[in-house]
């Protein structure tokens, strides 16, 4: 009896749609923490906070750069 597919059905063939199965599950449990605002698996989200005090600081020096232009030159 020939092959279906070009080659022989014996020894470890099931492993490649295994690790294909376990790298899709992987990629949609990632993609799907990062749509709902978990941050993926890296956890971004401690970043947050630090990125928002950032973002005040540089709001802040905006103003006083302003501010210096305005009374000084």
């Amino acid at each position: 009896m020939g092959c279906l597919w070009g080659f022989p059905m014996w020894g470890g063939w099931w492993i490649f749609p295994m690790i294909a199965l376990i790298f899709m599950v992987f990629m949609f449990l990632a993609c799907s923490r990062f749509f709902r605002g978990r941050g993926g698996f890296c956890s971004m989200r401690r970043y947050y906070a630090d990125t928002e005090d950032l973002r005040r600081e540089i709001g802040e020096i905006k103003e006083e750069i302003i501010k210096l232009k305005k009374s000084g030159g």
